[in-house]
């Protein structure tokens, strides 16, 4: 079962550093359509991330990393979260 982490990407994004966490957990597989342009920007993304970190970085790691930025960030959806759970 995976966990989902708290992301304070504000806090703790210096400058020069790609803001992404890496937790690698369980997985469950996805399928998903991008924009063309959205995918050129996730591949210089990983190209960026995994030279700055030192590791390899994948596009599950970056889309697993973003959901759950939006999760944390969107008011809306925690407030229904919590009167649906």
């Amino acid at each position: 079962m995976s966990t989902i982490p708290e992301n304070t990407p504000a806090a703790r994004h210096t400058s020069g550093q790609p803001m992404l966490q890496l937790n690698r957990l369980n997985y469950v597989k996805v399928n998903a359509k991008i924009l063309d342009r959205t995918d050129e920007k996730l591949k210089l993304y990983l190209r960026f991330a995994g030279s700055q970190m030192n590791t390899e970085v994948t596009s599950d790691d970056v889309i697993e990393y973003a959901l759950n930025v939006l999760f944390d960030r969107d008011s809306a959806f925690k407030s229904w979260l919590r009167q649906n759970a």
